[in-house]
């Protein structure tokens, strides 16, 4: 589609060096961390890393000179990492959980009246009431 359109097609090199910088990004950040932050444009030597929350943001600038280490190659030299928090900026919500289904639910009645009295006991029962007042 961005090859097809003059006008986007532009963009598409600048969206592919980015996707490559997050790529490598994520390789020396924690998971969530790599979840919780783009690699959003390279100012001179500098790249710009746009954080949802202010616990990432704090993750990448204590491993900044890592993480400039990890971005810095031939095509895109990084010296230095500047780290940023969107507050307005979120990420995709997640998909909607399904309940369990009835036979799932009566499998777990069924257990409930079959276990002694105990912690697993308990645990059934509370799943059963939070199922219940969903």
């Amino acid at each position: 589609m961005l090859r097809a359109d003059r006008g986007l097609a532009v963009a598409l090199p600048e969206a592919e060096r980015l996707a490559a910088l997050q790529r490598r990004f994520a390789g020396v950040v924690p998971k969530a961390v790599a979840q919780a932050c783009r690699v959003a444009a390279i100012q001179g030597d500098v790249a710009l890393v746009f954080c949802a929350n202010g616990a990432a943001a704090s993750r990448v600038r204590a491993q900044a000179k890592g993480v400039a280490r990890a971005l810095d190659q031939a095509d895109t030299p990084v010296a230095a990492v500047k780290v940023k928090v969107r507050a307005d900026w979120s990420l995709p919500e997640r998909p909607e959980k399904h309940d369990l289904p009835a036979a799932a639910l009566g499998a777990f009645r069924e257990l409930e009246n079959t276990l002694p009295d105990g912690e697993l006991k308990d645990a059934v029962e509370r799943l059963l009431a939070r199922r219940h007042a969903a």
